[in-house]
């Protein structure tokens, strides 16, 4: 089963089970947060860790948050980030109005299912009076609760209603995501921001590069065999060109982050991506950071250069390719805004950490 059956799978299954009795709101947000995460749609999984977050608590999703806005910086820029954050706490917003047209609730969708399961089970509560009452006295606890269930309707009508705009907003999003997983795209509609900032750096950056991506797309268009083949070489191109561009070769050797000497040769472009990071990351993070970044680029490089190599030595399907590309692409996006320096990791040690917080208020 290709990376495309499996989303399309999880998109149904989540589009049939949407409706099953008693399934959960946080049930069916859980379930698009995992597709939204598969299909690398990071402004949707924006909007879905809102919901399943508690934005009035001091911090439970903190880290979440944080790394989600350092990787939308890395990929939009910093400016367009930020526009994409605050449309999406715009459309949270939306669906956490109160019943005074105001406030909004910061708690999250689990927090909303169980304060109306609460306030529900109070209100059925009110609706039994005891039976070993006078007539007189009946009267009077009767009254008395019909007026409580009064007071509590329009808090069970705020709560339905937040919990039904977000049910709304997760079916149209999984009705959406389904067209498109049946047209062939395994990548979100949000990869097309990503591709016009990309394709600025690469131009910017690294021309060659952006010419050997545009050939991988056209390749994967044409969708033959051989075509797919090529597509993975030109992405393996890219790669390299990317590091002819940020780290042009030597011949030399270079000590690493672990103080491990390589070769900086025309052939070990990996080697040379991976001194590139270590040096302009090095200038802002040290020690565990810094390590913690090299062995990440590195694993990313090795599985990327595993992938693209079948087009030489395999046969690979258009599903390999298509996932090649995107990570080709994500790689690219990461390694330019280190040098534009918007990445986080060119912040100082001591800035790093500021990350706004999202605020329902």
């Amino acid at each position: 089963m290709t990376d495309v059956d499996q989303i399309l799978a999880l998109t149904r299954k989540a589009l049939d089970d949407f409706d099953t009795p008693g399934k959960s709101v946080t049930g069916v947000v859980r379930q698009a947060y995992r597709i939204a995460v598969r299909r690398h749609d990071y402004g949707e999984q924006n909007w879905f860790l809102l919901q399943l977050s508690d934005l009035g608590s001091n911090a439970s999703d903190r880290d979440a948050f944080r790394d989600l806005q350092r990787r939308l910086e890395a990929l939009l820029g910093p400016d367009q980030a930020r526009r994409e954050e605050r449309r999406q706490m715009s459309r949270y917003l939306t669906t956490r109005l109160m019943a005074n047209g105001k406030d909004h609730s910061g708690s999250s969708v689990e927090q909303l299912e169980a304060q109306l399961a609460q306030i529900e089970a109070v209100y059925t509560s009110y609706g039994q009076v005891p039976t070993n009452l006078t007539p007189i006295d009946t009267y009077f606890v009767a009254q008395k609760h019909d007026s409580q269930q009064a007071e509590l309707l329009p808090l069970l009508d705020q709560h339905r209603t937040m919990l039904s705009r977000i049910r709304q907003a997760v079916h149209a999003y999984l009705v959406k995501t389904e067209s498109e997983l049946e047209e062939g795209r395994s990548e979100s509609s949000f990869f097309d921001q990503v591709q016009a900032r990309g394709n600025e750096l690469l131009t910017k950056y690294a021309p060659e590069a952006a010419r050997n991506f545009v050939a991988a797309q056209e390749r994967i268009a044409s969708g033959g065999p051989e075509d797919i083949s090529h597509a993975l070489t030109s992405c393996r191109r890219m790669i390299k060109s990317l590091a002819d561009a940020l780290y042009p070769a030597s011949g030399e050797m270079a000590a690493g982050a672990d103080n491990v000497e390589r070769k900086m040769s025309e052939d070990a472009y990996k080697n040379r991506l991976l001194q590139y990071v270590g040096e302009q990351v090095g200038k802002h993070k040290n020690g565990a950071v810094l390590q913690a970044v090299i062995a990440e680029l590195g694993s990313r490089l090795t599985a990327l250069d595993a992938l693209a190599s079948k087009g030489v030595h395999a046969n690979p399907s258009i599903d390999e390719a298509r996932t090649c590309v995107a990570q080709t692409y994500l790689l690219a996006a990461d390694l330019l805004s280190i040098a534009e320096g918007s990445s986080y990791l060119m912040q100082d040690e001591d800035q790093s950490d500021s990350a706004p917080e999202p605020d329902a208020a």
